[in-house]
C-alpha cells in the first residue's frame, strides 16, 4: 500500500512538472508581422518563481502544542507549484505524572496544481521523527510517514502576498501519525 501511495505521487508530480503549454510558430518568410500579436513573455528569475511562506500553530493548557513550519515553493509553471519545507512540534500533555513532553521534527515535500484560479489541488509527503514517544519501546523516537491528499484556496493580500486555506486527508493514517485527519491548515505566504 505505502509502495503504490509513493508511486502515485511520483507519478502525479512528473505529469504535472511535465504539463506545460506549446506554441506555434509562423514560419513562412515573406509575411508581414502580425500587429496584433501579444508581446513577448517576460523571462522571470529563479528567485522571482519562488514563493516563502509557512504555517504557525500553538495551543496552551493542560495540553500544550507549538508548531512552526516555514516552506519554500517554485512556480514550476504557472499553474503547477512545488515545494519543500520543515516542520518543528513541541508537545506537552499535563495529564500525565510526570507530564508527557515530545518534540517532531521533519520535512515535507508537495505538488500543488491550480485547477481554476486561486483554487487548487495539493499532494504531500511528510516523514517526521518524533523523539520520546510513548509509541516506541526502547524509549526512543519513531518516524511517522504521512501522506496527505486534498485541495485548497488562496486569497490574495496584496500584489505578492497571500494567505492559503487547505483541507486535507492523511491517507497513511497510523497511530503515530503527526496528522490527524481532516486536517485543516490555514498558511501565508509571499512572493519576490
Amino acid at each position: 500500500m505505502r509502495a503504490r501511495l509513493i508511486m502515485f505521487f511520483i507519478s502525479f508530480m512528473l505529469i504535472a512538472g511535465l504539463a506545460g503549454t506549446s506554441y506555434a510558430q509562423d514560419t513562412i518568410t515573406g509575411t508581414p508581422p502580425n500587429k496584433f500579436k501579444s508581446p513577448p513573455k517576460k523571462k522571470y528569475t529563479l528567485l522571482e518563481r519562488m514563493d516563502f511562506g509557512g504555517y504557525l500553530g500553538a495551543q496552551f493548557g493542560t495540553v500544550t502544542l507549538i508548531e512552526i513550519s516555514p516552506i519554500a515553493s517554485y512556480r514550476v509553471t504557472p499553474n503547477f507549484h512545488f515545494g519543500l519545507g520543515f516542520t518543528y512540534q513541541y508537545y506537552q500533555d499535563n495529564r500525565y505524572t510526570p507530564d508527557y513532553k515530545s518534540s517532531a521534527y521533519g520535512a515535507n515535500i508537495f505538488g500543488r496544481y491550480f485547477i481554476w484560479r486561486d483554487l487548487f489541488a495539493h499532494v504531500e509527503y511528510a516523514p517526521v521523527y518524533i523523539t520520546d514517544s510513548y509509541y516506541s519501546t526502547i524509549d526512543q523516537g519513531i518516524w511517522a510517514h504521512d501522506f496527505m491528499i486534498g485541495g485548497g484556496y488562496r486569497q490574495w493580500i496584496g500584489n505578492k502576498a497571500f494567505m492559503t486555506f487547505m483541507i486535507l486527508w492523511n491517507v497513511n493514517e497510523t497511530p503515530q501519525s503527526l496528522y490527524r485527519n481532516p486536517i485543516i491548515k490555514i498558511g501565508f505566504g509571499a512572493g519576490i
